[in-house]
C-alpha cells in the first residue's frame, strides 16, 4: 500500500470518530456499505476514486482530506511521486498534490487521462469551482450535456456540483493540473 491509501484508513475512522457516527450512521450519509466503510477503516480494501468521493461528499470534506496525510511547513514535490488513484482501467490516474486546508479552501491534483478515455466526475456538494489546466493532450469536458474542448496551454472553470465528466479527445495522453476550490 502507498502513503495515500494508508492515510484513508486512519483519517475516515478519525473523522467518522470526531462527528460521532457509527458505521451505520456513516453509510446513510454516504451511500457506501457499511461492510465497504468497515473494509477501509481497517486498510482491508483500497476503495476505488467513486467510492472515496461518495465518503468525502456524503461528509461534506474535500476527498484529500480522506486521502492525504498533513503537509509539513515546506515540501517539494514530484507530480508522480507516489502511486496514482487509479480509473477506467487504469488508463485515469489521479495525483493528489496539495490537500485541502480550511484556511485555504482548495486542492490541487495532476492528472493523466490515456488517449480515448471518459471519466465521469461525481458532482461535488456544495459551492464548488474546478480548474483545469491543460498541459498536454486535448481535453473534452462535458458539464451537463454540453461539451467544452481544451487544448494545450489552455484551461477551463466551471461550477462542479453538476455531473461532469472528462475525455481525453486527442492521440496524445492528457496531462493537466485541475483545482478544486471550495467558495463561502
Amino acid at each position: 500500500m502507498d502513503q495515500k491509501e494508508n492515510a484513508i484508513a486512519p483519517n475516515l475512522k478519525r473523522i467518522r470518530e470526531s462527528r460521532n457516527l457509527s458505521l451505520d450512521q456513516l453509510s446513510e450519509l454516504t451511500g457506501v456499505s457499511k461492510s465497504m466503510l468497515r473494509q477501509v477503516e481497517t486498510g482491508r480494501s483500497s476503495p476505488t476514486i467513486a467510492t472515496i468521493w461518495k465518503i468525502a461528499n456524503g461528509l461534506r470534506m474535500s476527498f484529500t482530506a480522506l486521502v492525504s496525510r498533513q503537509n509539513p511547513p515546506v515540501a517539494i514535490m514530484d507530480f508522480k511521486g507516489v502511486k496514482p488513484l487509479t480509473a477506467e482501467s487504469k488508463r485515469y490516474r489521479l495525483f493528489p498534490l496539495i490537500p485541502f486546508d480550511p484556511e485555504h479552501s482548495f486542492e490541487v491534483y495532476y492528472v493523466e487521462i490515456e488517449p480515448g478515455t471518459t471519466f465521469g466526475g461525481e458532482p461535488h456538494q456544495g459551492n464548488v469551482e474546478e480548474y483545469v489546466f491543460v498541459m498536454q493532450g486535448k481535453l473534452e469536458i462535458t458539464v451537463d450535456e454540453t461539451s467544452y474542448k481544451i487544448d494545450k496551454d489552455q484551461c477551463v472553470r466551471f461550477i462542479a456540483n453538476r455531473p461532469h465528466k472528462y475525455y481525453s479527445a486527442g492521440k496524445q495522453m492528457v496531462s493537466a493540473i485541475m483545482m478544486i476550490c471550495y467558495l463561502a
